[in-house]
């Protein structure tokens, strides 16, 4: 079975490490797609940092995108990998040695899943006012049909570390280019992926023996700040977009994440949250009134900006990223 590994990058420093964990798997039938984004000096740096990563290895190669956008990265990295199972790692996270290993042994044993999600791990410990986004999961199994939204406890998964057949993810389509880094609404979309995976029904395997390390991923002061908006703006669009759809789950998610910022600091006795949990709420609050005023959904399942409801960043809604490649020299 042969792993496509698609790494989308924005962050020149950490991407060689990523793309060096991957050299060193277990599991040797794989390749590596990087896909860039960036002004010309990020290319170049991206570029060097993927050479520099694969130490000659012709397994592993790059592909710009002249849009940015982590959905758009994850669209081209669709189209452009060649295996038959493709995982995805973020460019500030490092892969256990046996990471491809677990996954291939997950597919294998058990035919019917579609995806594969594992557990992301800090790079040791996160203060009070530091956020790294991380999950370790149960070892459990998610059947929508069997079940219809309600996943065993301690099922979840991230866009930081998972893997899904190719198949499956032609019949699921296109991540929202609306959704994630880059986007209008900077986070969500790996949330709207597995809910869309959900209506169609796929089986979901998570384990936390699927394992890969946030190395780069702790932000702290200002960038911690920044984090939780995009966070919260992303979430409030895609329980929006679940309104949107007819989901009462979106104004459910809306209306939980209002009496949660307001008295969740009573819980634990912690008064010196309430300003945080406050910020959180209000750009939640906004994320789901923009969406809700601005877009609809589709047939496909995706956000479209409606005419008229004009945006000085507004892009087209295409799917892809506009790739142009450029190949690596052992």
């Amino acid at each position: 079975m042969r792993v496509s590994v698609c790494i989308p990058a924005t962050r020149p420093g950490s991407l060689g490490a990523a793309i060096q964990s991957i050299c060193a798997q277990t599991w040797e039938n794989w390749e590596v797609v990087v896909l860039g984004q960036g002004d010309a000096a990020t290319e170049a740096l991206l570029r060097a940092a993927t050479t520099t990563g694969a130490l000659g290895d012709r397994r592993v190669r790059y592909v710009h995108l002249a849009r940015r956008g982590l959905s758009r990265a994850r669209n081209a990295a669709f189209r452009e990998a060649q295996g038959e199972v493709v995982s995805f790692l973020d460019d500030d996270c490092e892969a256990d040695p046996a990471w491809l290993e677990t996954i291939v042994a997950a597919f294998t044993a058990a035919p019917e899943i579609g995806l594969v999600g594992g557990a992301v791990a800090p790079n040791g410990a996160v203060g009070p006012l530091s956020s790294c986004p991380t999950i370790t999961p149960a070892e459990a199994v998610y059947d929508p049909a069997a079940t219809p939204r309600r996943p065993p406890q301690g099922w979840d998964w991230i866009g930081a570390n998972f893997a899904i057949r190719r198949q499956v993810a032609e019949a699921v389509g296109a991540f929202d280019i609306h959704l994630g880094a880059g986007a209008e609404f900077p986070a969500g979309e790996d949330t709207d992926y597995k809910l869309r995976l959900e209506g169609l029904g796929v089986p979901m395997l998570t384990t936390p023996r699927s394992l890969v390390l946030h190395s780069a991923g702790t932000r702290s002061g200002r960038m911690a700040l920044r984090s939780q908006r995009s966070y919260a703006l992303g979430n409030g669009a895609l329980a929006a977009k679940q309104t949107l759809a007819g989901d009462a789950r979106g104004r459910r998610w809306l209306r939980d994440t209002r009496r949660g910022c307001l008295t969740g600091w009573l819980t634990g006795r912690r008064p010196h949250r309430l300003p945080v949990d406050l910020r959180r709420g209000l750009w939640f609050e906004f994320g789901y009134r923009r969406c809700l005023r601005n877009y609809d959904v589709d047939a496909a399942g995706l956000l479209r900006r409606r005419a008229g409801a004009g945006e000085a960043r507004a892009q087209p809604d295409r799917a892809d990223g506009g790739a142009h490649h450029v190949p690596l020299r052992p």
